[in-house]
């Protein structure tokens, strides 16, 4: 069971604090609350699929991450259909970091691609590209205990990559 205050992976949000439990209801529940741009979401999870939820990665491991980012590789997994494609990388998303930063760095690297080649990039480059960037800053940041900002400065200062 997760602690009250503690940071755990929502696989449709990303990053949520525990804030409480209800076992009021018929079914156990967790009271999560999670922030997506300047607004927080409280929301009730069910204590019988907490399975689904994991903790952040540690301090660690998110300073290994960004210190060794040139070394990630990009995921080459590719489908004829574009629809599929983007499925399999939305269910990554759900991992957290790596994953995030891992399909991230893999839509940065197909639109670049498609750009090198005169070549409009697929629409759903962007759009993955901008959730797994929001969900890899938000955990790294939690993680490290530092601003969402302070996590787009270093990825600006020392990869020469933003969002923003």
């Amino acid at each position: 069971m997760f602690e009250i205050g503690e940071h755990v992976i929502h696989p449709g949000q990303g990053v949520c604090t525990v804030t409480g439990y209800d076992d009021a209801g018929p079914a156990p529940m967790i009271i999560l609350e999670c922030k997506q741009g300047h607004a927080k979401t409280r929301m009730m999870y069910p204590v019988s699929q907490s399975d689904r939820l994991h903790p952040t990665v540690s301090r660690e491991e998110a300073q290994d991450i960004l210190d060794h980012y040139d070394s990630i590789e990009c995921d080459t997994f590719t489908e004829r259909n574009s629809s599929l494609e983007e499925s399999y990388f939305k269910q990554q998303l759900k991992q957290g970091v790596p994953e995030t930063v891992r399909v991230a760095k893999t839509m940065r690297h197909r639109i670049a691609e498609a750009q090198a080649a005169d070549k409009k990039p697929s629409s759903y480059y962007s759009r993955v590209l901008k959730e797994a960037h929001r969900r890899s800053v938000e955990e790294l940041a939690v993680a490290l205990e530092i601003s969402e900002d302070d996590v787009e400065e270093i990825f600006a200062k020392t990869y020469g990559m933003s969002e923003n």
